[in-house]
C-alpha cells in the first residue's frame, strides 16, 4: 500500500473515531432526548435532500428518463417528515430503525478488516471483537424495539452509543494497524532509496 494512502486513511480513521465517539458520549449522556434529537437531525437531512432532488428533478428537460430522482426525492421527504413530526407515535417503528442501522453500521465495517489485513496487519483480526458486538448490540435493540415496557427509548439511545463507542474502538484498532504499516513501508522506501548508494560505494 502506497505511502500516501496511508496517510490519508489514518486521517480519516482519526476523524471518524472523533465522531464516533462524540455521537456515543451524546447518546448516552443525553439518553432521555438524544435519540429522539439525532432521529430529528436525520429527519431534517433526509427531508432536505429529498425538497433538493425534487429542485432538481423539477428543472430536468427529460423527467421521464429520470423518474428515479423524483422517487428519491419523494421517500426522503416523506422519510423525513415521518422522523420529525411522528417521532412520539411511532417510537417502536423508529426504535426498530435504529436496531437496523447498528446491525448495518457494524457489518460495514468487516470490508475494513479485512483491507486491514490484506495490507499486512497481523492482528486483523481484533477487529472482529467490537464488531461482533455492534451486529449483536443491533440484534438485540431491533428484537426489544417494541417492548416498551422494559426497553424504553432511553435504553436504545444508551445501546446506540455504546455502538458507536465500540465503532470508535474499532477504528482506534485500525489506525494503530494502519500506523505500523506506514512504519513499515516508510523503511522500506528508504531502504530501497539507499540501495542504490550502497551498490556504488561498494564498485568504488
Amino acid at each position: 500500500m502506497e505511502l500516501n494512502k496511508l496517510k490519508g486513511l489514518r486521517r480519516n480513521l482519526v476523524i471518524l473515531a472523533l465522531v464516533e465517539l462524540i455521537g456515543g458520549l451524546f447518546l448516552i449522556i443525553y439518553n432521555d432526548r438524544g435519540l429522539e434529537i439525532l432521529l430529528r437531525i436525520l429527519g431534517i437531512i433526509a427531508a432536505s435532500y429529498g425538497v433538493i432532488t425534487l429542485i432538481l428533478w423539477l428543472f430536468k428537460k427529460e423527467k421521464k428518463e429520470n423518474i428515479s430522482m423524483l422517487i428519491t426525492a419523494v421517500l426522503g421527504i416523506v422519510a423525513g417528515a415521518c422522523f420529525i413530526f411522528l417521532w412520539e407515535s411511532m417510537q417502536g417503528v423508529f426504535t426498530l430503525i435504529v436496531g437496523i442501522f447498528a446491525g448495518v453500521y457494524g457489518i460495514l465495517k468487516v470490508p475494513n478488516m479485512f483491507a486491514m489485513k490484506k495490507a499486512g496487519f497481523k492482528k486483523w483480526f481484533l477487529l472482529l471483537i467490537p464488531i461482533l458486538l455492534i451486529v449483536g448490540t443491533g440484534i438485540v435493540i431491533g428484537l426489544n424495539a417494541f417492548n416498551s415496557t422494559v426497553f424504553t427509548t432511553n435504553v436504545a439511545a444508551i445501546l446506540l452509543g455504546v455502538v458507536f463507542i465500540l465503532g470508535c474502538a474499532a477504528d482506534i484498532i485500525a489506525l494503530a494497524g494502519a500506523s505500523g504499516i506506514e512504519e513499515t513501508v516508510a523503511i522500506a522506501t528508504e531502504v530501497d532509496a539507499d540501495a542504490p548508494a550502497i551498490t556504488e560505494n561498494k564498485e568504488e
